[in-house]
């Protein structure tokens, strides 16, 4: 068998060996963390300014002094939600739980009338067990309130394993992911529902146990900044009417807690934040398509399998007999391939496995190389 013809049938060994080194990788995840890495550090030079479409009204230590104790009366949400209306925002996302009755029935019905006044009101729905160790149940707000809502959101938050927030569930439910996120359902407010939603799907939605959480749609993040990236005000100001209407009208309004003790408090590759601007980040993304969408299984495989195939292709061409050469093109390719989709298209693609296979790659090929010259 002529050599040229050995040498390409090597070639294709190597790849192939490749390929099946690039499964192995990708489906274990054990490179999540570089490419997490990677993530997080070109966020940090992604940011941008906010349209001041999206502004948070803050329980905050000013508010908590002025008007007490937390948890408050319901009677405060409902003065809130009227200012509110009075100055005539363009929806409401309240990011608190209402989930227990009020001891005074009449409060929680003068909140569901507020919240009926206004008309595009949305609160959050989530999953807990009941029992310590038991089934998941849904918990939505008390029914006199929550038969007033616009409507219902999930506000389940994305964590990965390192416990950072990098994304967000766009749907999400018991069973099925049925129920839209607290921004989407915003969005959505008199609209019908989006009929193609970003986001990376999960196969296995269709199969899944009645009892257990299903999320789908699931999106990577491009945070507008550190946390106070976004127009806040405290809930003692809008109540007071301290605040110029024109501040508010026709503006997103998150309400929620930003004091320390009170809510979750986020670690996102931009700073640690509170969960209401955690769920601002999500609705000025969702709403100026920002949304990043993770590539799946077989577009990760398929693009990495490509790239391997260059450096094959091309070592031993006419000016590019260095291997060493070839490998640092290859590695800057696949770099400023991964930053461009993410840029320019809005696709994530890790590059980390691929980058590790590359280097895998050249190393059997200059064994094999250096044992055919001998």
């Amino acid at each position: 068998m002529p050599a040229s013809t050995l040498a390409w049938l090597a070639r294709g060994m190597v790849w192939m060996a490749g390929v099946g080194l690039l499964v192995l990788l990708i489906v274990s995840g054990v490179t999540t963390p570089l490419d997490n890495a990677l993530y997080d550090l070109n966020a940090r030079f992604w940011g941008y300014t906010p349209d001041n479409n999206v502004v948070i009204v803050a329980i905050d230590p000013k508010s908590l002094d002025t008007i007490g104790r937390f948890p408050w009366p319901r009677t405060v949400y409902a003065q809130l939600i009227d200012r509110l209306t009075a100055d005539g925002v363009r929806g409401i996302g309240m990011d608190i739980t209402l989930s227990t009755p009020a001891n005074d029935p009449r409060d929680d019905q003068q909140v569901a009338a507020a919240i009926h006044r206004n008309g595009k009101v949305v609160l959050p729905v989530f999953a807990e067990a009941v029992n310590l160790g038991g089934p998941l149940q849904e918990t939505l707000p008390v029914t006199a309130i929550a038969q007033n809502v616009a409507a219902l959101g999930q506000v389940d938050v994305a964590k990965d394993a390192d416990e950072r927030v990098r994304g967000a569930y766009l749907k999400a439910g018991l069973g099925s992911p049925y129920w839209p996120s607290l921004a989407l359902a915003l969005i959505q407010l008199g609209k019908s529902p989006l009929s193609l939603l970003p986001g990376l799907r999960d196969p296995a939605i269709n199969d899944a146990s009645p009892y257990l959480w299903m999320r789908d749609n699931y999106v990577l993040l491009r945070y507008a900044g550190p946390v106070g990236a976004f127009g806040s005000f405290s809930a003692v100001d809008v109540l007071n009417g301290t605040i110029p209407a024109d501040m508010l009208r026709n503006h997103w309004v998150l309400i929620g807690a930003t004091a320390e003790g009170l809510g979750d408090i986020l670690q996102t590759p931009e700073s640690a934040m509170p969960g209401v601007e955690y769920q601002a980040n999500v609705l000025e993304s969702l709403e100026r398509g920002y949304l990043v969408t993770p590539m799946n299984f077989l577009a990760q495989l398929l693009l990495a399998a490509a790239m391997l195939t260059l450096p094959l292709l091309l070592y031993g061409l006419p000016g590019i007999r260095r291997s060493g050469l070839l490998l640092l093109l290859t590695v800057v390719l696949v770099l400023v391939t991964s930053i461009a989709l993410l840029r320019g298209a809005y696709l994530w693609w890790p590059p980390v496995t691929c980058l590790l296979v590359i280097l895998i790659e050249f190393l059997v090929w200059r064994l094999l190389t250096r044992k055919r010259q001998r």
